[in-house]
């Protein structure tokens, strides 16, 4: 099981936090978000991860001091200027089974594992990550027709719609629709595929997720895993972090 952790963004919105610190080295409650993820993969079964980098890729590098890291197989994939989504893939050796690509900002309890299982049975061209996001709307929302006599009234709704997690499961017949070293976000990737008459499926979870683009956003992923780390991590896990994973946590003053 093999898996591609898109690592490259400058993370604009932390500036100034990533002035210095890359975005995946961001800690949540002390622990940088690369290494929570990393032993996420890892306990549902991954044994292999790519790491696309970009923005300060020396220190992400440097902070796994080589190419192992807890039991994981690394390696490092640079690019030279920003290829948006889906077109760093394009940089990497050709898949050769179903691979994993997610991105390096997030803090779920998904399980990885179901997930990859969900999408081998598919037989899917590509499977999404799908997360529920609720949102409030502080005004009565009204519908009018044509002759603008009102055909509803709703006092306050809570508007719900499922997003992509940004988390995939790609086969390898869909690298080759990216043009080599092309800009190319993940959305046109998987548009594509459904016009050639690709099977694209989205997997529904209900668990925890947010990505960590924003003070908010990192701030709100800080208390949920100080409250619950067992919810994202098991006891092996947390262990390993409790002792120290690396040189990364000194880099980011965890």
């Amino acid at each position: 099981m093999r898996a591609v952790i898109l690592a490259g963004g400058e993370g604009r919105r932390l500036r100034p936090a990533t002035h210095t610190v890359p975005k995946p080295l961001m800690p949540v409650d002390g622990t940088p978000i690369l290494h929570i993820i990393l032993l996420q993969l890892r306990s549902a079964g991954f044994t292999h991860v790519t790491l696309s980098l970009g923005y300060r890729a020396h220190m992400i590098r440097a902070s796994f001091g080589g190419n192992r890291w807890s039991g994981l197989e690394l390696d490092f994939s640079l690019e030279e200027e920003p290829l948006g989504t889906a077109g760093p893939l394009t940089l990497l050796p050709p898949f050769e089974d179903s691979t994993l690509v997610m991105n390096a900002d997030l803090l779920t309890d998904i399980d990885f594992a179901d997930l990859w299982l969900r999408h081998k049975k598919s037989q899917a061209a590509a499977t999404i990550a799908l997360a529920q996001q609720n949102i409030d709307i502080a005004h009565g929302v009204v519908e009018i027709d044509e002759e603008r006599q009102v055909t509803d009234f709703r006092e306050k709704p809570r508007m719900s719609f499922l997003v992509s997690g940004g988390i995939y499961v790609l086969e390898p017949s869909l690298l080759a629709l990216l043009s080599p070293g092309g800009r190319r976000d993940m959305p046109a990737l998987l548009a594509d595929a459904r016009e050639q008459g690709e099977r694209v499926e989205g997997y529904v979870f209900d668990g925890e997720w947010c990505d960590i683009g924003t003070p908010e956003q990192l701030e709100r992923a800080t208390a949920a895993f100080r409250a619950d780390r067992s919810r994202y991590l098991g006891p092996n896990e947390q262990s390993e972090l409790w002792a120290g994973t690396g040189p990364a946590e000194e880099m980011v003053g965890g």
